[in-house]
């Protein structure tokens, strides 16, 4: 039984593949989630899912503690009785909540969590930041958490001070057969379509407008990069709250004219196929998914240096430029370096078949389960 709460981004893409890769594997998949955050692609995988035999569970709850939040934990209590599903695996921290709570109702299969990163990991001396590192430290000693990256682990023992014994490192995985570059043909299509002038160097970024995506030092980045690379354009890919501070700052800056907004796209492939590298200025990760797509297309990729972006920059990245978070100078700076330095051969799609493919890092997951069914 896999548990959301988002049904968009980071979270339900790792959920949605995961369902995708269980049910190949002929397991049988059950799927909680709430409809609150949605997109086509929940209602997808809810029909694919319902299909293959699964049951199904709308729980209708937003991402903060809310009314819903008591009659959702019943009726999950209540499908697990009838359901009976040998792990239940909860995604975030409203899921992780939710499902580390039935312990105490008597469900008693394996528990599953993963965080997709600790909002503490941001800021973590923070009033919000105590609440939230409260609750995880509380409910971590319940099952086994998956933790995605090496800082999230490390926030995991050493802050939340969880037992090691519950805790693992399995990496975010990504779909190296369907995201790969594309051929010159089709990415100048792609760019045609998108009015992008044939010179235009072209950044992409695919985050939410929030606090954790920081899409303020992305905009001031592009403003100070713009003023030694007069063909820089920037692709941005996500909507949020930021929004329209974000829209107010892009015209201050006069860059205006030089960022393509998306809210969302369905298959985000073309996104990473039109683009020239992928920039991500987030104050906190787990492990990005849009770096790891980038990765497979073999973009080069700039990265704040925060945590779970720190990972990547401990591989060996050939391509890969960094500058510390909350800092538009130094990052405005890593994108000069990106279209100054000289070209060399890219390992980066080697690295995304041979570290993060699904079956390297979803076969753990699903040893894991096995591990735990009696």
């Amino acid at each position: 039984m896999l548990v959301t709460e988002p049904g968009v981004d980071g979270v339900f893409r790792h959920v949605e593949a995961l369902a995708h890769y269980l049910l190949a594997q002929g397991h049988r998949v059950d799927l909680v989630y709430s409809g609150v955050r949605g997109s086509d692609r929940l209602g997808e995988l809810v029909d694919r899912v319902a299909a293959a035999g699964g049951r199904i569970l709308n729980l209708s709850v937003s991402n903060v503690p809310g009314p819903r939040d008591l009659p959702a934990l019943l009726s999950l209590r209540r499908l697990v009785a009838d359901a009976d599903p040998d792990v239940i695996h909860a995604h975030s921290s409203k899921a992780g909540a939710l499902v580390r709570a039935l312990r105490a109702m008597g469900v008693r299969q394996p528990l599953f969590y993963t965080p997709h990163a600790y909002y503490g990991m941001c800021e973590p001396s923070g009033l919000k930041a105590h609440i939230f590192s409260g609750i995880e430290r509380m409910l971590g000693r319940v099952g086994t958490t998956f933790n995605l990256s090496g800082c999230e682990l490390a926030f995991a023992e050493r802050t939340l001070r969880l037992p090691r014994k519950q805790l693992r490192l399995i990496p975010n995985p990504v779909d190296t057969h369907r995201f790969a570059p594309a051929l010159p043909d089709e990415k100048q299509r792609l760019r045609k379509e998108l009015g992008l002038p044939d010179e235009a160097l072209l950044l992409g970024c695919v985050g939410r407008l929030a606090f954790q995506k920081d899409p303020i030092t992305l905009y001031r980045s592009l403003a100070v990069a713009s003023q030694q690379v007069k063909n820089l354009w920037l692709y941005h890919l996500g909507t949020g709250e930021l929004a329209d501070d974000c829209a107010r700052l892009a015209a201050e800056l006069g860059i205006k004219n030089r960022i393509i907004r998306r809210d969302y796209l369905s298959d985000p492939l073309p996104f990473y196929q039109a683009i020239d590298a992928a920039i991500l200025t987030s104050r906190y990760e787990g492990l990005s998914f849009a770096v790891l797509e980038a990765l497979a297309c073999d973009l080069p990729v700039i990265l704040s240096e925060s945590p779970g972006n720190l990972d990547f920059l401990d591989i060996g990245l050939s391509h890969c430029w960094s500058a510390p978070k909350e800092n538009s100078e130094l990052m405005g700076e890593a994108i000069v370096k990106w279209v100054t330095e000289q070209p060399r051969p890219s390992n980066h799609r080697a690295t995304a078949e041979n570290r993060f493919s699904q079956e390297t890092c979803f076969g753990t997951v699903v040893v894991e389960y096995q591990s735990r069914v009696r």
